[in-house]
């Protein structure tokens, strides 16, 4: 990463400073800071903009009524982390989204494009987006020869939190470029951003490819690997099974075309065993110019945790577990994740990703020819 002089801190400045009005502008500058200082960077100065603007329904970096418990797990090597993050709750709120400008208050439908089956626009193709998320901004990055959009999530679940959205609009499902798109995004920003693909295990907009993109390490990247746990190694790419409460392969070298191969291999795998009901979450990250990729098996039959309100995504199956919900009405039987937070301990946190594992296993997947 190259060095931010004081131009380009002013430049930060004036972008996270500057009104939704000059949008024109802010890209113009946001492109500038892409090419002399990395996309990272850019996506950095975008991202206060839009906390500062407001459409970020509130700051990462003001830790007011969010709370953390941490637990190690000397098994794995990895440290849990259970957040509390009652800021999750503001995207219910309708009149809030509105008023900070994350939907448009006038109704488009006759304009808008790629209805689903209950006649609901598509939430995040560029088209719509541009029309009924008026303080949005998106930038765009060219990954694997595709182009896709950067949008900051406007309800955040850890600081530099984006959405990063095909341009085509085709269905969130697993296809081989996956991997290679993943890859692409961590190679240009020089590992300073993780991205994860949470196929059908936990993506909540099903009909439009989509990633999630952030700054902050999963506590599964900490995760204990041992010789033992190795079951491919050749010419400087290793896969390896360690570990873990979740069926898990990390797949590390420095090529961006063999790692994303053996990726596609394992879930490729997977989806052989059972095609409708297997899906995965994928983590990627860089470190040291060697990518390292963790490939969690899923079942679509086998997503709500116990205790927890809805699906748990790549987040959660990476260690990090987002609460946020508490019931409207007691006696209704809806989970309760305050008072999950808390009484957790680490072996409520074992058990609660226990409960996600899938009912069959992989094994014998050959990777020689990738």
């Amino acid at each position: 990463m190259n060095t931010y002089n004081k131009e380009y801190k002013e430049i930060f400045k004036r972008i996270a400073g500057s009104s939704i009005k000059k949008k024109e502008y802010i890209l113009d500058r946001l492109n500038h800071l892409k090419t002399h200082q990395g996309l990272a960077y850019a996506l950095m100065a975008l991202y206060r903009q839009q906390v500062e603007s407001g459409f970020v329904l509130a700051d990462p970096l003001k830790y007011k009524g969010r709370e953390e418990k941490h637990f190690f797990d000397h098994k794995t090597g990895i440290t849990f982390c259970l957040q509390w993050n009652p800021d999750r709750e503001l995207r219910k709120n309708h009149k809030l989204l509105i008023k900070r400008g994350v939907i448009s208050e006038k109704k488009e439908k006759r304009i808008l494009v790629n209805l689903d089956e209950n006649q609901k626009p598509c939430y995040l193709c560029k088209a719509n987006i541009d029309i009924q998320n008026p303080n949005e901004i998106l930038l765009p990055i060219s990954l694997a020869n595709e182009t896709y959009y950067a949008g900051a999530n406007f309800a955040y679940i850890t600081n530099n939190h984006f959405t990063l959205m095909s341009l085509e609009h085709r269905r969130q499902q697993y296809h081989k470029k996956i991997p290679l798109v993943l890859n692409d995004f961590v190679f240009c920003t020089e590992g300073i951003f993780r991205a994860v693909f949470n196929c059908l295990a936990g993506a909540s907009i099903k009909n439009h490819e989509h990633m999630q993109i952030f700054t902050e390490s999963l506590p599964i990247e900490k995760i204990s690997i041992k010789d033992e746990d190795i079951i491919y190694q050749k010419d400087n790419l290793n896969v390896s099974q360690p570990y873990y409460y979740l069926p898990v392969y990390v797949v590390e070298g420095s090529s961006k075309n063999r790692t994303a191969g053996a990726v596609d291999r394992i879930i490729q795998s997977w989806h052989e065993i059972d095609n409708i009901y297997h899906t995965e979450n994928i983590i990627t990250t860089m470190q040291d110019n060697q990518f390292r990729i963790f490939v969690l098996l899923r079942d679509k039959r086998r997503l709500t945790g116990k205790w927890k309100k809805g699906d748990m995504a790549s987040f959660e199956a990476g260690g990090h577990i987002v609460l946020s919900c508490t019931p409207k009405t007691s006696g209704n039987n809806e989970p309760d994740e305050r008072k999950l937070f808390e009484s957790a301990d680490i072996e409520s946190v074992k058990e609660l990703i226990s409960t996600i594992v899938p009912e069959k296993r992989l094994n014998n997947i050959d990777f020689k020819s990738v």
